[in-house]
């Protein structure tokens, strides 16, 4: 099966990040730890698993991040065991095409998406689970390096993978395969808003409209009672996007003036461009993530204001803290989806995701902006780097 994988590699990662700079057609090279061939494909590794025929799948940030090698040895998760082949792609809808006699839940035809890509105590049948998986926050898995997985499992960006059965969410009728593509990033922007929904007579600003922040203007403006929402994105088609999707006022000009006649904060300049505020947001979502705007996004939140990071580097960012102390800000992470409590109930993020999908209650239609066939994968990731004005979400259109 032809897959799109990232080889563990310390040489090639190394080599990849010194000569990029000078040389940055490296990445697309047999050189780089990215690497684009025909996997052998194994036997089902038991009862408990599937084979799945891909379908399609998104790019999303962390794609990104990984095949232009972003990521910095000096982060937690690097300390982490894993595993020495990392398969991509996740933002995936498949088709089952063979199952192990333990899966009852699944038929052959069936479509399905894949809800925990990374490893947790149910992808490996560790009993009794970890209190993360127990409360169904896999992302949070405490035995995420223990154990081991069979080789060769591929994913999104494979023609066909393998997958154990608590992984896979079986598609509705009324989901479409774009939609499905999208339910996994609406489970980020759930996740986010749900981890603190905005209170009423609120100011809440979400920086970035992407495909995240869309979702969450969308989603937050969906749960959400009597708050004012502002957005900051500096690119106009996206700005019109985000007005689109629900947010009341998009901010213009000097972001520091902006935030401060948006909210009534005052406003002070120090030297050296050293801006600041008092007053501010009560809420900020910030879906970049950026040195630049956790930095900001801290200084625009008003006393006991609430920063949510979803967008995240695998890198070690810079940023003052002084507000965190000054101003007794909360910041909260997010790490993709999991458990949820809505209107009193618990639910999954990718369940809830597809019920305000299907029922119509937030949209992701026209968000696939940009569809490559799977041969032409360096093309797509080059066009998602570089983020031009009218990119959203690229899509491989893997069979």
């Amino acid at each position: 099966m032809k897959s799109i994988y990232f080889d563990v590699s310390v040489p090639k990662i190394l080599a990849t990040k010194a000569l990029a700079p000078a040389l940055p057609f490296i990445y697309y090279t047999p050189l780089s730890p990215v690497g684009f061939s025909d996997i052998p494909e194994q036997e089902l590794p038991g009862k408990n698993w599937v084979r799945v025929k891909s379908l399609a799948t998104g790019i999303c940030g962390a794609d990104i991040a990984m095949f232009f090698v972003k990521a910095s040895p000096g982060i937690s998760i690097a300390a982490l065991p894993g595993v020495p082949r990392a398969f991509m792609g996740h933002e995936v809808v498949g088709t089952v095409i063979e199952k192990g006699p333990g899966v009852t839940a699944l038929a052959i035809g069936d479509r399905v998406i894949l809800e925990r890509y990374l490893p947790c105590c149910s992808t490996k049948e560790i009993a009794p689970p970890c209190g993360p998986c127990k409360e169904g926050n896999y992302t949070l898995c405490e035995n995420f390096s223990e154990g081991t997985l069979p080789p060769n499992l591929g994913a999104g960006f494979s023609e066909r993978f393998l997958a154990h059965k608590t992984q896979l969410v079986k598609v509705p009728k009324d989901i479409t395969d774009d939609q499905a593509v999208l339910v996994e990033p609406t489970a980020v922007s759930l996740h986010a808003v749900l981890s603190r929904l905005p209170k009423r007579g609120e100011k809440v600003l979400v920086i970035g409209a992407g495909t995240i922040g869309l979702g969450v203007i969308q989603i937050a403006k969906a749960l959400g009672k009597d708050f004012t929402l502002y957005a900051l994105e500096k690119i106009p088609f996206k700005k019109e996007l985000a007005k689109k999707y629900g947010a009341d006022h998009v901010l213009e000009g000097d972001p520091y003036r902006a935030v401060a006649e948006a909210t009534g904060a005052k406003l002070y300049r120090g030297p050296l461009g050293n801006n600041t505020t008092l007053g501010g947001f009560d809420l900020i979502y910030d879906c970049v993530g950026y040195s630049a705007t956790i930095h900001d996004s801290l200084r625009w939140l008003k006393a006991k204001g609430e920063y949510i990071m979803i967008g995240n580097q695998l890198s070690p960012v810079s940023f003052d803290q002084t507000p965190v102390w000054q101003q007794e800000l909360t910041i909260k992470g997010i790490n993709a989806h999991g458990s949820e409590t809505y209107q009193g109930k618990k639910t999954s993020s990718f369940a809830l995701a597809m019920d305000l999908i299907g029922k119509k209650k937030i949209s992701v239609d026209g968000l696939i902006t940009h569809r490559f066939p799977f041969a032409d994968y360096k093309q797509a990731f080059k066009l998602a780097k570089e983020k031009s004005s009218d990119v959203i979400k690229v899509m491989l259109k893997i069979s």
